[in-house]
């Protein structure tokens, strides 16, 4: 169990959300964001969001083993995101609209 950090990449630092998580989603996959109440039941519409990096926080050979006995692992992943226009039609239409160029 890691600790998956959700980070918006073009905005410094903001984070979308953060929780406890079995899984590491890769580059290139989509994340869907989900707003829940405390029943489990969705209060807003879900967000798309693309997987632009992953970085695992890897303890270090200098590292020391914890106080409890357990060894040492990973236990942070951040995961940079952005929106995913490819699943919006509207930002989809508007990406398709910047000159190849500005691209670059």
């Amino acid at each position: 169990m890691v600790t998956l950090r959700i980070v918006r990449h073009d905005r410094e630092e903001h984070v979308l959300a953060e929780c406890t998580s079995t899984v590491i989603p890769a580059r290139g996959e989509v994340v869907q964001l989900d707003t829940i109440d405390s029943k489990g039941e969705k209060s807003r519409p879900s967000t798309m969001w693309r997987v632009v990096a992953v970085t695992l926080h890897v303890p270090s050979l200098q590292s020391t083993s914890p106080t409890d006995g357990s060894p040492l692992s990973v236990r942070h992943v951040e995961v940079a995101v952005l929106p995913d226009v490819a699943l919006v039609p509207e930002f989809a239409h508007a990406a398709a609209e910047i000159p190849s160029e500005a691209k670059m």
